[in-house]
């Protein structure tokens, strides 16, 4: 089974955050970052693990490595715009959504981003 793992490790991290183990999932992540450092799933993976333990430093770290190679990547700037908005940083907000909106106008997260904007009151 371990042969299956080492042929496909991206398997094996959404195995692990399934499972909800995020601290295995992180250690995982992290040796096998050295050999696919400039692949951006990898990234998006760890980012998110990142995301979801609340880390925002790591997670914003994550999103821009991804975007690095992927700049219209949704997902990813879905989340960074996520972040941004808890940390009520709405210029940075603003800025992903552009970028969604150029992508994907009608994007589901991209409405719910902007709802939360207006109620706050920045749109």
């Amino acid at each position: 089974m371990t042969g299956l793992f080492k042929s496909n490790p991206r398997r094996h991290l959404r195995k692990l955050i399934k499972q909800k183990k995020y601290d295995e999932a992180l250690k995982y992540g992290h040796d096998i970052e050295k050999n696919l450092e400039h692949d951006p799933d990898v990234a998006f993976i760890i980012g998110t693990v990142y995301f979801m333990k609340g880390d925002v430093k790591n997670t914003l770290s994550y999103m821009n490595k991804t975007l690095e190679v992927g700049e219209y990547d949704i997902d990813a700037l879905s989340i960074k715009a996520s972040v941004y908005l808890n940390l009520k940083k709405i210029d940075q907000v603003k800025e992903c959504c552009e970028k969604i909106k150029e992508i994907d106008p009608k994007n589901k997260a991209l409405k719910e981003i902007e709802d939360e904007l207006k109620k706050m009151g920045n749109i």
